[in-house]
């Protein structure tokens, strides 16, 4: 019996409870944001019994399902807001830190919002990961979305907060407005250069009331298609999984009012996007497993993780249908079990030769 066997770390994923800082603390309204439909309608400002409401709900729901709980503050530059109010939401958060119901905080913000005192803030309330809105590494599509930084302001700001002692974590979106294919893998390429602890991919939706929504209207941007994008994130994913950087989201969560008639006027929106992404993954991965064995096989037997099946086979069975194609005198058979490690493929065959091969950074 032959074996072949690719390994790669497998890393832990935590409980996030969002909180949602609504557009706070953001000097600049870039092309394509409206907080208000990504997020739900959050009020201005949040008060102690909301904010106890959101997280009491999520540790109730949680109880022993995961041991690694995180209160994020997402959807504004948490940095940029108020001093007073910062203090105010961290030390609700460091609360639950601090009876050991929640393990540690995060917090989102710009990158030209990073500095030393803004971070001795942080420090002071126990915060350990910070995120970064980067979008892209591509200065000429920053300018044009209005971000109001450029690349190296992202460079500087994971420096800084390298040496600060931070996990950081950087978003990317894909589609925008002046950039290219080849631009969004060459945001990857810089991202792997900076080694953030975490990523989240994002492909450019046109929403409402927003200028990039003008710009679609007179016919001067073109958003991706879905299946350009999920091809895109898929090879994002291969990259930074590659190098050990975890992709911990892809997409936006299609909220209620995201699936509102008029909310989303284009782009590749998709209640299951990640799960698109992972699917392609999978069967690339699959493809790169069955290169050794001819595509005159009689049987190829799968054994996947419980988790895993939905991916492996793909939406509607796609995956299974494409390698019925390359096997075409093949008879498919796709097992699954609780005891598998999970993102690990192995395949025997009917002359019993088997193959394995385990992805990174499963989500």
């Amino acid at each position: 019996m032959k074996k072949i066997n690719h390994e790669f770390e497998q890393k832990s994923k935590p409980l996030i409870v969002p909180i949602f800082i609504t557009h706070s603390g953001c000097p600049h309204l870039c092309i394509f944001c409206n907080q208000k439909i990504i997020a739900g309608n959050y009020a201005p400002q949040i008060t102690k019994d909301f904010f106890d409401t959101e997280v009491k709900s999520y540790l109730n729901w949680n109880k022993k399902r995961s041991s690694n709980v995180e209160i994020a503050f997402y959807g504004g530059s948490f940095t940029g807001i108020d001093k007073a109010y910062q203090e105010t939401l961290l030390s609700w958060a460091g609360s639950y830190v601090e009876s050991g119901q929640v393990n540690s905080i995060r917090v989102s913000t710009r990158p030209d919002y990073i500095t030393k005192d803004s971070l001795s803030l942080l420090k002071k309330h126990n915060v350990s990961t910070v995120e970064i809105g980067a979008q892209s590494f591509n200065d000429e599509a920053l300018r044009f979305a209005q971000r109001g930084h450029d690349a190296a302001t992202t460079v500087l700001a994971m420096k800084t907060l390298k040496e600060q002692g931070f996990r950081t974590g950087l978003q990317l979106m894909a589609g925008l407005p002046k950039d290219t294919a080849d631009g969004f893998m060459n945001s990857i390429n810089k991202t792997i250069e900076l080694q953030p602890d975490t990523v989240r991919l994002h492909p450019l939706l046109v929403l409402s009331d927003t200028a990039l929504a003008e710009e679609f209207r007179r016919g001067n941007y073109k958003p991706l298609e879905l299946a350009e994008a999920v091809d895109l994130c898929r090879m994002a994913w291969e990259k930074l999984s590659a190098t050990g950087i975890r992709v911990i989201r892809i997409g936006l969560q299609v909220t209620s009012t995201l699936e509102k008639d008029g909310a989303v006027l284009a782009g590749p929106i998709h209640p299951a996007f990640g799960s698109l992404v992972l699917s392609s993954v999978f069967y690339n991965a699959t493809i790169k497993l069955l290169a050794d064995i001819p595509q005159t096989t009689k049987e190829l037997r799968f054994n996947v993780s419980s988790q895993d099946i939905s991916n492996f086979r793909g939406m509607a069975n796609i995956n299974i249908a494409a390698i019925k194609k390359l096997y075409p005198d093949a008879k498919l058979i796709v097992q699954s079990n609780s005891s598998q490690t999970r993102g690990e493929i192995s395949v025997t065959t009917d002359s019993d030769e088997s193959f394995s091969l385990k992805i990174l950074g499963i989500i």
